[in-house]
């Protein structure tokens, strides 16, 4: 095959190892290589994704055609036989083991790795204590989306490590089994393991030592990490003070739940290819898969707002447009008083995309749409979560 047959416009199947989704199906030109998902596990500028000997879908290490390996699409050797391939340089993720945390983390700390058993399933976690966090601090749990893993956490979302050494607060970045968590979605989620118990000891393990205040626990996460933390809220409403949710509505499956009461913000973008603002199926028309569906941005506004009870008038504002080239503009509501236990915001974030707010633009915007920098997602939801103390 020629290199001039490889630079014309091909339909393939991409499934990438995503930060907050995988088995991603998007039509890309040949001549154009994705650079590496920091979201995730990979680095530098890999191939396009094929399938190895196993059948797995993946990166590997050269462009299109035969596999050295086996048979299918395979990317293990590049055209002409050179061995290099097009694009080059990374393994398959099949069979790829998380990156250390230590090269794409912004604290000025290290964080601690922890294991443990749940359910006779081995877990783990990084526990970040910076220096300016004292006894009895504010926990800040973080979670990847589907695909992702806890060493890319941190890097995806800006930074959050760094603005914990500024207000001395505590970052769990806990790794979800298999990549995933079960988020209850009934039925529709891709893990059976019970993240729920996982967390619930972190926790208690953490203000055991009495490291965390029990009462300023708070979740956030993008996409299915994002689901999973108003998940948590639901079925720990005793352990978890607010959350924040980014590129995360609210899944149908979740209407017919029992939810208390919980501080709420969320941050969703009209231009998520993943999680539609107009609602329907997650993975719009990019994932295959079924996955459930969720309700448009606004009908999960007005969800919270019954589940919270708040009838308070809203105030609007809106943000500065201080990156006119991302091609998006904030709109901020604002339901009760600041640290009010039924308090809501929420962001629209205009033109955003799949991506947190000031965090890593992990695959080009035609796939998931661009990366808000209007303002510091971070800082807002660390602003949101200091107000609240679990009543």
């Amino acid at each position: 095959m020629s290199v001039s047959t490889m630079r014309a416009s091909v339909v393939i199947t991409l499934t990438i190892m995503v930060f907050n989704l995988s088995e991603l199906s998007i039509r890309a030109r040949a001549s154009r290589p994705f650079r590496g998902d920091e979201c995730t596990k990979a680095g530098g500028t890999p191939a396009l994704p094929g399938r190895n000997s196993q059948g797995m879908v993946g990166h590997n290490a050269g462009g299109f055609g035969k596999g050295a390996e086996g048979s299918g699409i395979g990317l293990r050797r590049g055209f002409g036989g050179s061995g290099k391939g097009y694009g080059g340089g990374l393994p398959n993720f099949a069979f790829m083991k998380p990156k250390s945390i230590e090269g794409r983390w912004s604290g000025k700390g290290k964080p601690q790795l922890i294991g443990l058993v749940v359910g006779g399933a081995k877990r783990r976690y990084y526990l970040y204590r910076p220096a300016s966090a004292k006894l009895h601090s504010p926990l800040v749990l973080a979670f990847h989306g589907a695909g992702g893993t806890a060493e890319g956490t941190d890097k995806c979302a800006g930074g959050l490590a760094k603005l914990a050494d500024e207000k001395g607060f505590i970052v769990v970045y806990p790794d979800g089994m298999d990549r995933r968590w079960n988020d209850g979605r009934a039925g529709l989620s891709k893990t059976n393991y019970d993240d729920v118990e996982f967390i619930s000891k972190v926790i208690d393990d953490l203000t055991g030592q009495n490291l965390v205040d029990p009462k300023r626990v708070y979740a956030t996460g993008i996409s299915n990490g994002g689901f999973f933390s108003q998940y948590l809220a639901v079925q720990l409403p005793e352990k978890i003070a607010a959350v924040a949710t980014v590129a995360a509505s609210v899944p149908k499956t979740f209407l017919d739940l029992r939810v208390q009461p919980v501080p709420i913000m969320m941050l969703l973008g009209t231009k998520d290819t993943l999680i539609p603002w107009s609602g329907g199926k997650i993975g719009g028309s990019i994932l295959a898969g079924k996955r459930g569906e969720v309700t448009s941005g606004r009908d999960a506004l007005r969800f919270w707002l019954g589940v919270n009870g708040s009838t308070a008038k809203p105030t609007y504002a809106e943000l500065p447009d201080k990156d006119p080239d991302d091609g998006s503009r904030v709109f901020v509501e604002q339901y009760g008083a600041p640290g009010s236990a039924n308090e809501v915001v929420f962001y629209e974030i205009r033109g955003g995309g799949h991506t947190w707010p000031t965090g890593q633009q992990y695959l080009p915007k035609s796939v998931i749409g661009p990366v808000c920098r209007d303002f510091d997602g971070n800082e807002a939801i660390w602003k949101f979560f200091e107000n609240h103390v679990h009543r």
